[in-house]
């Protein structure tokens, strides 16, 4: 192991444990997170961050699923939301790529007004957006099921992207019924936009998940685990008639979970800018700020209904500090790199981290 490897892993876990903090207390982001980590295999945020810089570059597409409908106000929430409005923003910055941001109708208001606040052009079309700089398209899917695979298909006629991303964005389960956490059914609600998903994954399209209960689009990668742990997620456990329980059908390759996605985004986005060497691309405490607080002008809503700032109940006196030390703990290792190189050396000659890159 070299000290370069050394720092990284320990950068995963330090953004690893703060995507995981548990302030409700109740325990979900603990059990989720065990699976996902052997999934793994190492630190969730920086095994993602590694995918995207290895399958991401200039010119690129970059799908990104979204959207997640509340009963019973028939409104999105902010959750999966605002993060993936600012993974596109960090995308374009760090790749000069094209995110093409994939959600249902109701969230298209607010993705055109925080693009706006976020500093960068939307697009209608993908070609649009593939033509000018700083861009990104925004694509409303389908909720009927009748009109999904054509809709999928003409998607990816446009452009096949590099990477598909899905980010808090439910998914159906065996049965074809889509749940909110507590099992009640939602299938009318919500986009069929994990058909998109499974026809990017078909075609060896490098993705991703990210979710926070394993009712979102990839998050049977780890389903064993989920239906024996995760209330309402094994058959006949779902408020509704479907009697298949809330865990998706479909299975990402890379996965990561939190406590809330929003988080797990966050910091699959900070890992990635330490890997770029530039923390500078991961948003300050005062753009998520802004993006937080346009989001609930535009409409979007917590995960207990309310219109305010705030991300699956977590208002900003959390989002901030967290982004914020986020952000410090990618910044601060090359700062004392050179006072530290000789603390590595007798640490890792110890022994004890032997076996974690595959010594």
């Amino acid at each position: 192991m070299t000290n370069e490897e050394l720092t990284l892993y320990n950068i995963g876990e330090n953004l690893d444990s703060l995507m995981t903090l548990d302030p409700r207390g109740y325990g979900v982001c603990r059990i989720l997170y065990r699976a996902a980590r052997d999934y793994a295999g190492e630190p969730l945020s920086v095994h993602a961050a590694k995918g995207l810089v290895a399958h991401i570059h200039s010119g690129d597409l970059v799908y990104i699923i979204t959207g997640f409908v509340l009963l019973p106000w028939k409104q999105p929430e902010t959750d999966g939301m605002v993060s993936s409005m600012m993974l596109a923003r960090f995308l374009i910055k760090a790749f000069d790529c094209t995110p093409v941001l994939v959600v249902p109708e109701e969230c298209m208001e607010a993705v055109r007004r925080l693009a706006m606040v976020l500093g960068f052009h939307l697009y209608d079309s993908v070609e649009e957006a593939q033509e000018y700089p700083f861009s990104m398209c925004a694509v409303p899917f389908t909720k009927d099921d009748r009109e999904a695979p054509a809709q999928a298909e003409a998607l990816l006629a446009k452009g096949v992207p590099a990477a598909v991303i899905t980010n808090e964005a439910p998914g159906r389960n065996a049965k074809g019924a889509y749940h909110n956490a507590v099992g009640k059914c939602l299938t009318e609600l919500e986009a069929k936009s994990d058909v998109l998903f499974n026809a990017c994954k078909a075609r060896g399209i490098y993705n991703l998940s990210i979710g926070d209960l394993g009712n979102e689009i990839g998050m049977a990668a780890i389903g064993d685990h989920i239906r024996k742990y995760v209330p309402h997620a094994d058959d006949g456990e779902c408020e509704c008639s479907c009697g298949g329980g809330i865990l998706v059908e479909s299975t990402a390759d890379n996965l990561i979970t939190a406590t809330c996605s929003d988080w797990g985004c966050n910091a699959m986005m900070a890992a990635t800018a330490y890997l770029l060497g530039n923390a500078d691309l991961f948003q300050s405490e005062e753009v998520q700020q802004r993006a937080m607080e346009e989001a609930a002008r535009a409409g979007l809503l917590d995960m207990y209904g309310r219109n305010i700032p705030s991300i699956d109940g977590f208002g900003r006196s959390i989002n901030l500090p967290l982004v914020k030390l986020m952000k410090e703990l990618i910044s601060y290792p090359p700062k004392v790199v050179q006072k530290t190189s000789g603390w590595f050396a007798d640490t890792i000659a110890k022994g004890y981290f032997d076996g974690y890159y595959g010594e």
